[in-house]
């Protein structure tokens, strides 16, 4: 049977980490055959009883979950270096320590990954259904729905999930070669480098229940009065964020990929950040667009005066 890395990473999550580790063992990829479910955890330095509870759950699953101790180095480079750690597998799925899956979560990705002829690097991820700590439905005022992923969007905007990310070995592979000095988030950058040199599929069908909390690294606004604040500060905090991660892009891949068109538009909207006439237009010519209509009117303001 294949195998499936599913690859998490902890730190003091001792509150929901039995519940979610149990929906990702008993997942129906399993009795369907496609994979078998290895669990491999890197600790980030909890301080809780978090590891406690992992150690009982090895033992309950038969050694089909692995631990790592490690230091405190944070979410980003936690799952980098689970991603190049982890033994070779067949597949590959991300995975925080709060969430719940359910059953058929891993099995929809797998069966889209094998649907498609062509081998090439692929990622699957998916829409997520928000709840809150004791799994209710939050509801939203903000529409997420009609997602159109590739690269002119994966260059100035994150639509994946890295809760729902689910990819094979080759996308793996280029990746793990050589990570970024900086990106914004793990999940940006493996969609990013998808979309240059291989395939991503967005399933709008949520089969995860994406749980937000007061300790939640990373939520999600239910209210467009509460993502423009928050939008508003994460500019603030990083405003280069996007020609940050655009100039590791080139770095990393130029040579590897070279007269790749992904990375020649990457490269024009990097030379046009310091150029007004270069910038005259450049959105309309490099086909780059954020999802929603009212982000990308701002956005196109955004590229002409260069901060990006």
């Amino acid at each position: 049977m294949k195998i499936i890395n599913v690859l998490m990473t902890t730190y003091n999550g001792e509150k929901y980490l039995k519940e979610q580790i149990d929906s990702i063992m008993t997942q129906d990829c399993i009795a369907k055959g496609l994979a078998d479910v290895q669990l491999i955890i890197r600790d980030d330095g909890s301080e809780d009883e978090t590891t406690n509870i992992i150690h009982d759950l090895i033992r309950f699953y038969n050694d089909k979950i692995t631990l790592i101790k490690g230091e405190n180095i944070g979410v980003i480079k936690g799952f980098f270096t689970l991603l190049k750690e982890s033994p070779r597998a067949d597949y590959y799925a991300f995975a925080d320590q709060d969430d719940v899956w359910l059953p058929d979560k891993l099995s929809r990705a797998i069966e889209s990954i094998d649907s498609f002829a062509n081998k090439m690097p692929y990622l699957y991820s998916s829409a997520v259904t928000l709840v809150d700590e004791n799994l209710e439905p939050i509801e939203s005022e903000i529409d997420r729905s009609g997602v159109r992923a590739s690269f002119e969007n994966a260059m100035v905007e994150n639509v994946v999930y890295g809760c729902t990310a689910v990819f094979n070995d080759l996308l793996r592979d280029i990746v793990i070669k050589e990570f970024p000095n900086y990106t914004y988030m793990h999940d940006w950058w493996i969609y990013l480098t998808a979309t240059a040199f291989g395939r991503h599929y967005y399933d709008e069908v949520s089969r995860i229940y994406y749980r937000q909390h007061g300790d939640n690294a990373v939520g999600n606004d239910t209210t467009k009065v509460g993502e423009m604040k928050t939008r508003t500060a994460n500019y603030s905090k990083s405003k280069n964020k996007i020609s940050m991660q655009l100039s590791e892009f080139v770095r990393i891949y130029e040579e590897r990929f070279p007269a790749n068109e992904k990375i020649e538009k990457a490269k024009k909207l990097l030379a046009a950040k310091n150029s007004f006439v270069k910038r005259i237009g450049l959105k309309k010519k490099l086909g780059i667009y954020r999802q929603r209509p009212g982000d990308d009117k701002i956005f196109a303001s955004l590229i002409l005066m260069g901060k990006y």
